[in-house]
């Protein structure tokens, strides 16, 4: 579906439509809404999908909606734990769906991006619900699932996180209208349509623009998230998960990002001390806390390689060496990217 027709499937709503927008730590979505207020203006109410994060700041509202709606059409963050999400269901894999309500009521736009994500695969496309606009409880069921050995990045045929959540979101769907559009990070590709469909079309795109080919693993190799995933440690981690499989066994990471916000997620400091230890998988969502599947990953990493950071942040405490003062190679944009390995048994 192209813009175009986009255009006219909004124009067609009648009443209040609800529009799903990233929050402050992905890009930006005003060039689209510029784009759309003609067909918007004077009736758009906004949900940012924080999922289980912070609410936007004011700074971060307008840099979302930019000039054309912040602070001029109705707004809310996803209060995760506020008790007002709308059961849907459960998906065959245990998570019970509960949805914000405003997503119940008429039809929605949703503008997303798609970038790699190192345990769902791909970000974009049904994440801007689940866990975007879902309840804790959602998003705990469906993050025990990272703890299994198929959610990696790149990967959605057997994903099990990515799975739940397309049949999550499919429960949503049943229900209301969805229009969808997933634009590929830092690119000019567009996919728009139903939430499955465009997902994967801008996945397959996002998986040529954003895999790196790499020849053979490094030796040492410093990684700078970029952008807004340089605000805290918990966002900036996304570039080690991504990355780690480029650096040979016993090689050096190096993770370099201001982090202004410090650790950036009530879990960091737990799962950061869990790491220094051998980590066992939780049995069941139930014995699962929000973070495990970091720390799970994170031991697995420490293990196999020497990590350490240039990030404002005492790293000692958590038995990190101080890093190198230089590396073999750099990559920036790393928490947007992949790499794809070229060397065998990679």
């Amino acid at each position: 579906m192209s813009i175009l027709e986009i255009r006219q499937k909004i124009a067609e709503i009648k009443g209040t439509v609800t529009v799903v927008v990233n929050d402050g730590t992905r890009p930006s979505s005003a060039g689209y809404l510029d784009k759309l207020k003609p067909l918007l203006a004077g009736r758009a109410r906004f949900v940012f999908a924080t999922g289980t994060h912070r609410p936007v700041t004011p700074q971060e509202e307008l840099y979302i909606l930019g000039e054309s709606f912040a602070g001029k059409a109705p707004a809310v963050n996803n209060m995760c734990d506020d008790g007002t999400h709308v059961s849907l269901g459960t998906t065959t894999r245990g998570t019970e769906v509960e949805i914000h309500p405003w997503v119940l009521e008429g039809s929605v736009v949703a503008l997303a991006t798609v970038e790699p994500h190192y345990f769902a695969g791909f970000t974009g496309g049904r994440k801007s619900f689940l866990p975007g606009v879902s309840s804790r409880k959602t998003v705990v069921q469906n993050h025990f699932l990272a703890c299994r050995p198929d959610a990696l990045p790149g990967r959605l045929r057997g994903n099990p996180v990515n799975e739940d959540m397309m049949e999550g979101v499919a429960l949503l769907a049943a229900r209301t209208e969805i229009i969808m559009v997933n634009r590929v990070s830092g690119a000019d590709k567009v996919f728009c349509g139903a939430f499955d469909t465009s997902f994967y079309q801008a996945c397959e795109a996002a998986r040529l623009h954003c895999g790196v080919p790499v020849k053979e693993r490094y030796t040492s190799l410093e990684v700078h998230p970029g952008g807004t995933l340089e605000v805290s440690l918990y966002q900036a981690m996304k570039a080690v998960f991504l990355w780690e499989q480029a650096v040979e066994d016993g090689g050096e990471l190096v993770l370099a990002a201001d982090c202004p916000e410090g650790f950036g997620a009530a879990q960091m400091e737990r799962l950061l001390h869990d790491s220094c230890s051998c980590v066992a998988a939780p049995a069941s969502a139930e014995e699962y806390l929000l973070g495990d599947h970091a720390a799970l990953r994170l031991s697995r990493i420490r293990k196999r390689i020497n990590l350490s950071f240039r990030t404002g942040i005492d790293m000692h405490r958590f038995g990190f060496s101080s890093p190198p003062e230089s590396c073999q190679a750099t990559q920036g944009n790393a928490g947007f990217t992949f790499p794809v390995l070229e060397v065998q048994n990679a």
